[in-house]
């Protein structure tokens, strides 16, 4: 294909999609407040040729103006923003533009995204740019570029932040310091497309970006007092003054900041000299280092993204996201608040293991730990990730309209609720975490940077009443955080093995061991009844805990119980004696029946001694459970 020409001068235009009708496009004032740019495009107009003119476009800011003059349009694009990027290239194409798109879904569909360019890059795109332009320039530019080896990030050219528009973003002043995670979440397509290590950036490389950002950020500012009228200048110092906008707020878009604590250390040492504010996504047990997070505070970090996910530990080995350990989430989240550093947890609803208590849950926690800011979202099997490979096998997914791969819509069959479950409580923790009182409880204890926190909860507080259902929770989702529980197992005394499990474990191996019961609860339709399913060890202490349990889920569902011993490991027959006491069972009967699974082909042998008191027992044969 060959270029056009205007004047002898090459224009490229790049364009970030973002469709203008999405209910939850940002306003102005909400941009400012709680957005900052991705780096992509201004990372692409950096390795572009120093002969071509570059224009660059978020469309999350501004119109696209496709009778723009211009020789090449780029367009990086994420898959829920695929639509877009299609119309986008479609429109340009009409007018016989050459297209050529890149990111992670072109990288993960390319068959797809090639309907709709000419070209498509592959991976990451830094030594792969320069080739197509210089393909392109020759009139010889390839359908697909891929990439080889990941690029290198020492001598790394600066994102060209300054082609963004002004006055638009929380900050302009985004920088990286890392690519790739060596983590390996399923959900998620950092590691499939930036590598199961991290690559790191010499710090003075770092400093200096930093620096020399810093210097026309402010010469900006300083432009924007003199030049505009005097209400313009005072009300742009008054913003400056609270805290609301800074020319020296930094934001680290790396996946994974902390990944190198040696490395941090000599970055964040390096920082204090530039005087600036800056924040970045973390791991949460970050806060296990005291020494760390204070570095880090004296280095300016003023906010931490953590990926907390799940306040269920079984949900987090799910996703293979062992490392966060809810236990010490309530002490890592203090952590940072006593050196004045606000923690956003993100969170990810709709695992297989989430059930409709998830979202009371959630909101409760975070709330209780006063976290400043949280972002929700649906779970979402995307393109390259472990998990659209898992849900595509199991034929999971519904829905294959690319703009709902956004974290804000349902598409695939959750495991212990429908689909219309999971996404009225989604809506419904939106509503409750950013409501009045929430938000007064939540900041009420933040004695640094108050008012920018309170103008980003109140901006996405209107966010969220704009553009979000309210939503709403089944009387049965607190029945089931009832009985949801982790309990512990103190007698380990004369355990009986489950003979459906054919344990080959010696009983007296498990004497030294950290012992638990978890307690797993779903509706099941089919039945009209709450199914429980027990996982672990049980003893006596802890059956009582269950029964009683039982009884407040009982007597708030009204609906029978239905005890499945299918999963469990061991009991200790004081456990069984318990759970067979029809004195115990008498308080649920006024409310509900309890009827147990498998509890007689699992410990047959330990119950000839003792009578069933009247327990009604599940039929054994019994497959839709």
């Amino acid at each position: 294909m060959q270029p056009m020409h205007t004047a002898g001068i090459r224009r490229l235009l790049l364009v970030d999609p973002y469709p203008r009708n999405n209910p939850y496009h940002l306003t102005a004032s909400e941009r400012r407040a709680v957005w900052f740019p991705k780096l992509s495009l201004p990372v692409i107009a950096a390795y572009t040729p120093p002969t071509w003119e570059v224009d660059l476009v978020d469309e999350a800011v501004q119109d696209v103006d496709f009778d723009r003059p211009c020789d090449l349009v780029g367009l990086s694009v994420m898959t829920c923003y695929a639509p877009r990027a299609y119309e986008i290239a479609t429109e340009f194409r009409k007018r016989g533009k050459p297209i050529v798109l890149g990111g992670v879904h072109p990288t993960y569909c390319p068959d797809e995204a090639l309907r709709y360019c000419d070209a498509i890059v592959c991976g990451e795109a830094e030594d792969i740019w320069p080739q197509l332009v210089a393909d392109f320039e020759a009139g010889a530019m390839k359908r697909l570029y891929k990439m080889g080896d990941f690029p290198s990030l020492e001598q790394y050219k600066s994102p060209r932040v300054e082609l963004l528009s002004p006055d638009s973003y929380m900050t302009r002043q985004c920088s990286f310091t890392t690519r790739g995670c060596h983590f390996d979440c399923e959900f998620c397509s950092v590691s499939p497309f930036n590598g199961k290590t991290t690559r790191r950036r010499p710090v003075r490389e770092v400093v200096k970006e930093l620096a020399e950002v810093k210097q026309w950020i402010r010469a900006e500012l300083v432009e924007r007092i003199s030049s505009g009228s005097l209400w313009e200048a005072f009300m742009t110092g008054l913003r400056i003054r609270v805290g609301i906008e800074d020319g020296s707020i930094v934001a680290f878009v790396d996946d994974l900041h902390n990944s190198n604590r040696a490395y941090c250390r000599e970055l964040w040492q390096a920082l204090k000299p530039l005087n600036i504010k800056w924040g970045c996504q973390s791991t949460l047990f970050l806060g296990d280092d005291e020494d760390m997070v204070k570095l880090a505070a004296e280095s300016g970090c003023v906010s931490v993204f953590v990926g907390m996910e799940s306040l269920s530990e079984d949900s987090l080995e799910e996703t293979n996201k062992p490392f966060n350990r809810v236990r010490k989430f309530s002490d890592e989240i203090k952590m940072f608040h006593d050196h004045g550093i606000m923690v956003n947890p993100g969170i990810v609803f709709g695992f297989d293991n989430d059930d409709e208590s998830v979202f009371e849950r959630a909101v409760e926690f975070l709330v209780k730990n006063q976290v400043e800011l949280a972002y929700f979202n649906v779970l979402t099997p995307l393109p390259g990730t472990t998990l659209f490979e898992r849900y595509e096998h199991a034929g999971r997914i519904f829905d294959r309209d690319w703009a709902k791969y956004d974290g804000k819509h349902v598409v695939f069959h959750p495991s212990r609720m429908t689909a219309e479950q999971l996404l009225e409580g989604f809506h419904w923790a939106n509503h409750q975490f950013y409501s009045i009182p929430s938000i007064w409880k939540r900041l009420s204890g933040t004695s640094q940077r108050l008012i920018p926190r309170l103008e980003m909860n109140r901006e996405f507080r209107k966010l969220i009443k704009r553009s979000c259902p309210k939503g709403s929770l089944s009387p049965v989702a607190s029945v089931l955080k009832i009985l949801e529980a982790k309990l512990p197992t103190f007698e380990t005394e004369h355990l009986v093995p489950n003979a459906l499990l054919a344990l080959k474990q010696k009983i007296s191996d498990t004497g030294a061991k950290e012992l638990w019961l978890k307690v797993h609860a779903r509706r099941h339709d089919r039945f009209a009844a709450l199914f429980v399913d027990l996982e672990g060890t049980l003893d006596r202490l802890n059956a009582k805990e269950l029964l009683e349990r039982i009884r407040q889920a009982a007597e708030q569902a009204r609906m029978d119980v239905i005890v499945n011993f299918e999963h469990l490991r061991e009991a200790t027959p004081g456990a069984l004696q318990t759970l067979l006491d029809g004195e115990a069972l008498k308080a649920v009967a006024p409310y509900a029946k309890v009827r147990y699974r498998k509890f007689h082909a699992a410990f047959e042998s330990a119950l000839r001694d003792f009578s069933p008191g009247g327990i009604e027992m599940l039929k054994e044969d019994w497959q839709d459970a």
